[in-house]
């Protein structure tokens, strides 16, 4: 058995913050032996790698340190060819793809984010669906150390549980992303780390970033049916069109 073992069972059971203890109660297994796997003293009894493996939601490959370069590949290339047919609007045709690869690679982040975003970011919505995606996404904040992932489920959560009427926890999900004022597209800019042309297309990607987000804003405001005319004071439905005209020319 690789020394990797020992590694990637020691990087399992902190990244879970969980004591030796916990993992040797769960397993039932002495302490001892744990504190022994872990220096790569000893390993676990073959029939005990299943179990474990599925305790932190990885394959028997990955715990045992096999080399993983054909696996991150091959869920690589799924997700390339996931992503190819979200854009051509093929959502269905990707869960039954991300299902067997789950089952072939348990536990990974972004098989997972995948199929909860094709099971609930789509027009074809159902209340399973939603329960299903849910999960993943909840599964993944319990594993994640990914700061941009994380991030992204909760961006996810946050309209789902809107989407279902939970406002609660719809609010919960948004005050966990970070503000503007964090946002790395505001600081690259601030920071002055880019100059000539890598400045020049920074800036303009920026502009659309952030134009495109006033343009909805604006749009609540030109809707009649969301808001009345008192409560778009200082703006009112006519200012707000002719901003959204001007904005839409800067744009262009």
């Amino acid at each position: 058995m690789s020394e990797n073992f020992s590694d990637n069972f020691k990087y399992m059971r902190k990244q879970r913050s969980l004591t030796q203890e916990q993992i040797a109660e769960t397993l039932g297994v002495s302490c001892q032996a744990v504190s022994k796997w872990e220096t790569n003293s000893s390993y676990p009894d073959i029939s005990l790698l299943p179990i474990i493996a599925d305790y932190f939601g990885v394959s028997v490959d990955y715990l045992i340190g096999h080399d993983t370069s054909k696996q991150i590949e091959e869920i690589n290339n799924t997700c390339a060819l996931v992503i190819e047919l979200f854009s051509e609007d093929r959502y269905m045709e990707t869960i039954p793809l991300l299902r067997e690869m789950l089952i072939k690679h348990p536990g990974n982040e972004k098989l997972m984010y995948n199929l909860a975003w094709a099971l609930s970011g789509t027009k074809r919505e159902s209340k399973e669906n939603y329960e299903e995606a849910i999960l993943l996404y909840h599964k993944i904040l319990e594993i994640s150390t990914d700061t941009e992932m994380r991030n992204k489920v909760s961006r996810d959560l946050m309209y789902r549980y809107n989407t279902l009427g939970n406002i609660e926890k719809a609010l919960y999900y948004a005050n966990t992303l970070p503000s503007f004022e964090l946002c790395r597209e505001y600081h690259l800019g601030r920071g002055n780390l880019f100059e000539g042309k890598e400045l020049s297309k920074y800036l303009l990607d920026n502009i659309q970033l952030y134009g495109k987000a006033i343009l909805e804003c604006l749009e609540y405001f030109e809707c009649p049916n969301i808001l009345t005319e008192e409560e778009k004071k200082p703006y009112n439905t006519e200012i707000a069109k002719r901003k959204i005209e001007l904005l839409n020319e800067i744009l262009k």
